[in-house]
């Protein structure tokens, strides 16, 4: 069964009214009102970002590509490609593919093809913190002005540079994912792809003290989770608190990635551990490796050294 967006999510859809002529809206405001509405989208910001998204890519179909306005065949990756191309190589790379996301999520929904997979070849986001800036998160942490803050601070830290979960795994994560192996803790990662981390030593007890004897239910990061996107209660945290340093969830995954594959862990093992189907996907964070001492190097390639 479809979802259904609650009623005043449904307003927004049925009175949204794009920012381009009349005329072109007049012929292309049913296929993005029902595009949309299949979503079954449950907040208006979410709808009108994809109603913006979708209005500027009917706009072009219907101008341009002389496509069907019919979600089931304008809603191709070979279309969406030649929009972002045609239409956004002006605009800025996060909003360029934001857009195509949007975009992609419809290809996805309405049709049985595989949308495109958004990438960048060496955004900033690959790029570890270094070890003088996670110590300022922890100082920041601790400085948070009410409880749930701080135990959110430990926790985002914890489980971002410590385990590498991603911001939508990090909000799915609940106390009772942390169990106890001997001295290490695990944790059970939840949603698209599932699997069990051990956690970095260095990280145990940031961990512990954001869990802070809650009950098992609770989710370990305190706040209001929006149904289509539980990720943005991470991505509001600094948000909310501006006057605090607050790190990137996808830079903390970055410095445990590159951690890893500094200390020469298995690349079918990292790629299990993090959730990765693909060695191509490790390509940015090889990049941002540590640069070997050139002797050592040489040694290690001639076979001088022998690594265990």
């Amino acid at each position: 069964m479809s979802a259904v967006s609650p009623p005043g999510v449904q307003r927004v859809i049925d009175n949204y009214v794009a920012e381009i002529p009349a005329a072109h809206w007049a012929e292309t405001e049913a296929f993005v009102r029902n595009s949309v509405t299949g979503l079954g989208l449950q907040t208006r910001g979410v709808a009108r970002n994809y109603l913006a998204a979708t209005s500027k890519f009917a706009q072009w179909l219907w101008q341009t590509a002389a496509a069907d306005l019919d979600p089931a065949v304008a809603f191709r990756p070979s279309l969406v490609r030649r929009f972002v191309c045609e239409v956004m190589p002006d605009h800025g790379e996060t909003y360029r593919q934001q857009t195509a996301q949007r975009l992609n999520t419809l290809v996805a929904h309405f049709t049985t093809t595989t949308p495109d997979r958004q990438t960048r070849k060496d955004p900033a986001s690959v790029r570890p913190y270094a070890s003088r800036e996670l110590v300022i998160f922890r100082s920041s942490a601790a400085r948070r002005t009410n409880v749930d803050r701080r135990a959110n601070a430990h926790v985002l830290l914890a489980l971002g540079a410590g385990a590498g979960l991603r911001a939508e795994e990090i909000a799915l994560s609940r106390v009772s994912d942390v169990t106890a192996d001997g001295e290490d803790l695990l944790v059970s990662v939840h949603g698209r792809h599932p699997r069990t981390v051990p956690l970095r030593v260095g990280w145990r007890r940031t961990l512990v003290t954001g869990i802070n004897d809650r009950a098992p239910g609770d989710w370990l990061f305190s706040g209001y989770r929006l149904p289509e996107y539980p990720a943005r209660v991470i991505h509001q945290f600094g948000i909310d608190v501006p006057e605090e340093p607050t790190p990137s969830a996808t830079r903390l995954r970055a410095t445990w990635l590159v951690g890893q594959l500094n200390a020469g862990l298995r690349l079918d093992t990292l790629l299990q551990l993090a959730g990765l189907t693909s060695p191509t996907s490790l390509a940015p964070y090889v990049r941002a490796m540590t640069q070997e001492n050139q002797t050592c190097l040489r040694r290690l390639i001639t076979g001088a050294v022998v690594t265990s």
